[in-house]
C-alpha cells in the first residue's frame, strides 16, 4: 500500500485490506511449502547419492562427507530464511495492531462556566510509532435539525495524527445553536426533563487507519449537552442513557 494514500471510503479500505491479508497468508503458506519441499528433496538427493557411493567398490568418503555437510547447510539456511521472514511478519503484525489500538480521543470543556460560549476541545491521541489518519463525524443536531462545526468534524476531511503526538481541535456550543436561530440563554430557559436529552445532541463516529492500511471503526457514541450541568453527557451503555 502506498504511504500517505488518502482513503475516502472506509468500506473500500476494509475490502482492500482483506485482499492484502489474503494474499499475504497465501504467500506465507507457499513459502512454508517451498521450504519444506526443498528440505525433503535435498535430503532425498543426499540419501540417494550416499547410498550409491557406499554401494560402490571404493566409496569416496571425503566427498560424501562434504556433500552431507553442504546439504545440511543449505537446509539450515532455507529454514533460517523462512523463520526470519515469519519473525518479521509477526513484528509487522504487532506494529499494525499497536498502531490502531493506541489511538483514542477525549472531549471536554476546560475552564468553562455555565452560560458561556461552550468552548469544547476535542483531542485525538496517537501513542503509536505510526502515522494514523482519522475520520471524525459528530452528527450534531439542535432539536433534531442537523448543524455543522466544519469539515474536520463532519467527516468531510481527514485528521492526520503524527507518531506519539496529540492533535487538538475545538468548536463552540453557541455557534452550533446559532445555525438554528438559538442561543445559550434561550436553551437554558427552555430546558426541561422532557427535552434536556434532545436539545443539542451528537452521535460521535470515529474511524482510524494507519500507514499499513489497518482500520479500526469505533461504535457510534451518542451524547447530549446538558444545559444545567453544562457538560457533554455520553451514553454509557448500548441501550440506557446517562
Amino acid at each position: 500500500m502506498l504511504y500517505g494514500q488518502k482513503w475516502a471510503d472506509p468500506v473500500l479500505m476494509r475490502i482492500s485490506l482483506n485482499i492484502i491479508r489474503w494474499l499475504n497468508n497465501a504467500l506465507q503458506t507457499r513459502m512454508k511449502v517451498i521450504a519444506l519441499a526443498f528440505a525433503i528433496v535435498a535430503a532425498a538427493i543426499c540419501t540417494f547419492v550416499g547410498w550409491r557411493e557406499l554401494s560402490s567398490v571404493q566409496p569416496r568418503l571425503l566427498e560424501l562427507g562434504s556433500l552431507l555437510v553442504l546439504t545440511m547447510t543449505l537446509v539450515v539456511l532455507v529454514v533460517y530464511a523462512y523463520d526470519t521472514n515469519s519473525i518479521a511478519q509477526v513484528t509487522r503484525d504487532r506494529w499494525t495492531r499497536e498502531g490502531i489500538l493506541a489511538t483514542t480521543y477525549s472531549l471536554g470543556l476546560p475552564g468553562a462556566s455555565v452560560g458561556d460560549s461552550g468552548h469544547t476541545t476535542f483531542q485525538l491521541h496517537n501513542a503509536s510509532p505510526l502515522v494514523v489518519r482519522a475520520k471524525v463525524n459528530f452528527n450534531f443536531k439542535v432539536y433534531g435539525n442537523p448543524v455543522t462545526a466544519g469539515a474536520l468534524y463532519d467527516g468531510k476531511d481527514n485528521w492526520v495524527l503524527f507518531p506519539h503526538q496529540q492533535s487538538q481541535g475545538w468548536f463552540e456550543v453557541e455557534s452550533l445553536l446559532k445555525q438554528q436561530g438559538k442561543n445559550v440563554a434561550a436553551m437554558q430557559a427552555e430546558v426541561s426533563e422532557e427535552n434536556r436529552k434532545r436539545q443539542l445532541t451528537m452521535v460521535l463516529e470515529l474511524t482510524f487507519w494507519d500507514e499499513f492500511g489497518v482500520t479500526r471503526v469505533l461504535p457510534p457514541r451518542p451524547h447530549y449537552f446538558d444545559f444545567k450541568r453544562w457538560a457533554w453527557i455520553p451514553r454509557l451503555g448500548e441501550q440506557a442513557d446517562a
